[in-house]
């Protein structure tokens, strides 16, 4: 049981990160400006609902870590207490 926890959680980390550090790839290359250009830009572009969306997904998949991190060791716990 608890190695059934271990495996899941690990697959949930990984696609859980690749999301995390896609989104905030993505939110540098739209969002951030990078010259005086894309400064002028920005006071548009950051309020958009792209950067929105892409900020929100960074800040949940943070979030996602902790929770499967929690959930796996609830798990395993419980899975080694359990006669």
């Amino acid at each position: 049981m608890a190695l059934v926890a271990i495996k899941t959680a690990g697959i949930a980390l990984a696609v859980n990160y690749g999301v995390h550090v896609s989104s905030s790839l993505a939110f540098d290359h739209l969002c951030i400006p990078h010259s005086l250009w894309d400064l002028a830009q920005s006071m548009v572009a950051t309020a958009s609902p792209v950067c929105s969306v892409l900020l929100t997904t960074m800040q949940l998949t943070q979030n996602n870590v902790a929770v499967v991190l929690t959930t796996t060791l609830a798990a395993s716990l419980s899975g080694i207490l359990k006669p």
